[in-house]
């Protein structure tokens, strides 16, 4: 990308000159500096704006702005190119910088060394259970088995409104759906489900009145709700980022702000913050004016969160923080986390690994036990796919053996995504298999397209049609012991 500031100081030695040879001057002029402030003379990767936040051509929170080009811009998720492209090597923060935090020893705290049995798993052929306008998200099962977290979008305008997003309690079998929440879309944090309180947390953005298209104000906020969406209680305000986490019993509810890890309670009381400096450990990204975002991930069964950011310049970060204690500690995958998800017994840790920056190449599954420090990669064969795979979701099964997995294939311009296959994966054995290879399922720029039940029995998944219509579907899964 070029430096912007650059191209118009040629333009102004140009300038200048022009007025030398028309008007032979004898005043001095200066020769311009091409540096700006902090500019070594190379270009600096820029972090971009969030979908949401671009949609609304919002750069700064509270801050007017100048509309700018209309040339497009890339997502700020990562998206698939050509094979024939050559990887960006590794950048390990631990190799490149003593301010990096030290790295993590094993086993991690509060670990289980109680290893589950294997299961073996089928699958059902998939049955319709919802159409709509746009795709939803599906982001998680409820404990009980019975109902899925789903967020739904509705195009209200292209202007201020933009896209309103509703937040619901979907039930696959009765196809019944409850809504806890409608506001103007948020594209970059999921809601959770707080089971301790039986309520939706999540993120949203308030617009204060009087903020138009060409000046638009925003603040980023947390909101709680009971199940009526007229009646959201807000739980904080003036927030740098919209990811959030909570303990997975629903005890702890977490943000962060710029030094500090915020906590609240089940009783929604504020407990002690954890220190967490967003710019000391944004270290790599020292001369940077914007600071970047930690996406967080609770341990089950534990005190730790993982956070990790997207490295759209390949500077990516993989830390855990002990809560109780406040340590940081350094994960080094050999490359950067696109999403990342807990085991149900907190034992391992996998992410969709990805290298270099963006637009990047392929993306895979490693898994991490974080009993003995060990990792295992999860492979697809490069002969059962067109290029370098490219993994876009995952999905734990209940036995802490297996994955299910999402992998892009070709781009579909009529549904606007790429089409999906799908795959388990046992990453003890290394043992990676095509379910359901008649269908396509759809692979969206965010980790929201499908979701399996705490029980194992039950998978919800995005499948729409080659026309583009928009689906989720229902797949029964049967269990036996391997």
């Amino acid at each position: 990308m070029k430096h912007p500031r650059k191209i118009n100081w040629i333009i102004v030695v140009i300038v200048i000159l022009v007025i030398i040879a028309l008007f032979f001057t004898r005043n001095k002029i200066s020769k311009p500096n091409t540096q700006v402030a902090g500019d070594t003379g190379t270009v600096n990767p820029v972090a971009l704006p969030s979908p949401t936040e671009l949609t609304f051509l919002a750069i700064k929170t509270l801050q007017p702005f100048v509309i700018p080009s209309l040339t497009p811009l890339p997502p700020d998720y990562p998206t698939h190119i050509a094979e024939t492209q050559t990887a960006e090597p590794t950048m390990s923060p631990t190799a490149t910088s003593t301010l990096a935090p030290p790295l993590c020893t094993f086993p991690l705290a509060q670990t289980t060394n109680i290893d589950s049995k294997p299961e073996k798993y089928s699958f059902s052929e998939p049955q319709v259970v919802l159409t709509d306008e746009l795709q939803p998200d599906i982001v998680d099962w409820l404990p009980d088995n019975k109902n899925v977290l789903i967020s739904r979008f509705k195009l209200i305008d292209l202007g201020m409104n933009g896209y309103r997003q509703t937040i619901e309690l979907f039930d696959p079998e009765t196809k019944e759906a409850k809504v806890y929440a409608t506001h103007r879309r948020v594209d970059e944090a999921p809601p959770v489900w707080n089971p301790a309180l039986n309520a939706i947390i999540y993120p949203d953005m308030n617009v204060p009145e009087g903020s138009t298209i060409t000046n638009f104000k925003f603040t980023r906020q947390v909101r709680i709700s009971y199940g009526k969406p007229d009646d959201t209680q807000l739980l904080a305000d003036n927030l740098p980022q919209y990811y959030l986490t909570e303990k997975p019993d629903g005890n702890q509810i977490v943000y962060l702000l710029d030094k500090e890890l915020f906590r609240l309670d089940a009783a929604l009381k504020p407990l002690a913050p954890v220190s967490f400096n967003r710019k000391r450990w944004d270290f790599l990204h020292q001369t940077y004016k914007e600071i970047v975002d930690f996406e967080m991930a609770w341990r089950p069964g534990s005190a730790e969160i993982f956070l990790y950011n997207h490295a759209i310049d390949g500077l990516g970060y993989t830390y855990i923080l002990d809560v109780d204690t406040g340590r940081v500690c350094n994960l080094d995958f050999g490359g950067w986390a696109l999403t990342a998800r807990w085991s149900p017994n907190g034992r391992y840790l996998a992410i969709i690994r990805a290298l270099g920056p963006v637009p990047i190449q392929s993306a895979g599954v490693v898994v991490l036990d974080t009993t003995t420090g060990d990792f295992y990669p999860l492979d697809v064969s490069e002969s059962e796919i067109k290029g370098k795979p490219f993994v876009q979701d995952i999905a734990w099964a209940p036995d802490n053996h297996h994955l299910i997995f999402t992998l892009e294939t070709n781009y579909s311009s009529t549904t606007s995504t790429y089409d999906g296959l799908l795959y388990l994966g046992d990453f003890i054995s290394g043992q990676v298999d095509h379910i359901l290879p008649s269908f396509q399922f759809e692979v969206n720029s965010g980790s929201t397209n499908l979701a399996w039940s705490p029980d194992g029995s039950k998978l919800l998944m995005n499948c729409p049609t080659s026309e583009g219509v928009k689906q989720v579907c229902l797949i029964t899964v049967q269990t036996s012991g391997q």
